[in-house]
């Protein structure tokens, strides 16, 4: 089987099926339609020669152990040179990993690159998709002088008053020759202090979140393509299932 890699991995996967099934459809050849592998022929001499004939009785051969084990091998053999022809390709299928025409990494091999390819869509969704980001609707600012990198503080502290209960009281009438005055008392919150509340935050901007998922996805979209040059590497012509059944076989 000539051709290139990718051709290969596209033909693989129907020859694995054809090598499952064709073993299974033997086994059960074998052990339940042993009939297949027997041929008679019955012919009656009479002793009598005035008695009637009977016709002879037959039955066809209708196949060999040897036969099928040829038409299964050759199944197995197909499916067993493409596996050879995969992996020994696979030893020096490379590709690179570019990205806006700058090579990040070059002649990584092409089963590396299908493995990375899934981790880094993994990487992508549990990691990067799930940073939390900035509240919104506030003014956030980068603090440079602060101990620890990529601290954002609210550019306008929070303003909150402590206040405390006053007892007032208000003249709903005046006193008069006949009745007293009427007063209601009540209590009022008056402020007695101003508290200036300054936030730091930890967190990333929802820009900076949306330009490291951008990074992330053009990185896996360059491990997709290095790894789509590498299946075209030319397949290494290799044989081996016919080695293997001529040794089983006593053809060795």
């Amino acid at each position: 089987m000539s051709g290139k890699l990718h051709e290969l991995l596209a033909v693989e996967g129907d020859l694995a099926g054809v090598f499952t099934s064709i073993l299974k459809e033997t086994e059960v050849n074998f052990n339940k339609h042993a009939d297949r592998y027997f041929g008679k022929h019955a012919r009656v001499e009479l002793f009598d020669a005035d008695a009637p004939k009977e016709a002879d009785v037959h039955k066809r051969l209708d196949d060999t152990v040897k036969n099928k084990l040829d038409y299964t091998a050759d199944h197995i053999i197909r499916y067993l040179d493409a596996v050879l022809q995969k992996e020994k390709t696979n030893q020096i299928a490379v590709g690179d990993i570019t990205i806006d025409g700058v090579t990040i990494a070059k002649n990584v091999p092409a089963t590396f690159l299908l493995g990375l390819e899934t981790k880094l869509k993994k990487i992508r969704n549990d990691l990067y998709l799930s940073i939390p980001t900035l509240q919104p609707g506030v003014t956030w600012e980068l603090d440079t002088s602060h101990e620890k990198e990529g601290v954002y503080k609210i550019k306008y502290p929070e303003e909150k008053f402590r206040t405390k209960k006053v007892m007032k009281n208000h003249v709903k009438a005046k006193a008069t020759e006949f009745h007293p005055e009427q007063v209601d008392v009540y209590t009022e919150d008056e402020k007695v202090a101003r508290v200036l509340v300054d936030t730091w935050c930890g967190m990333i901007s929802s820009a900076e979140k949306a330009a490291l998922l951008h990074r992330v996805d053009k990185l896996i979209m360059a491990v997709k393509k290095g790894r789509q040059r590498a299946n075209s590497t030319d397949a290494v012509e290799a044989t081996i299932g016919k080695e293997l059944f001529n040794y089983i076989n006593g053809e060795l």
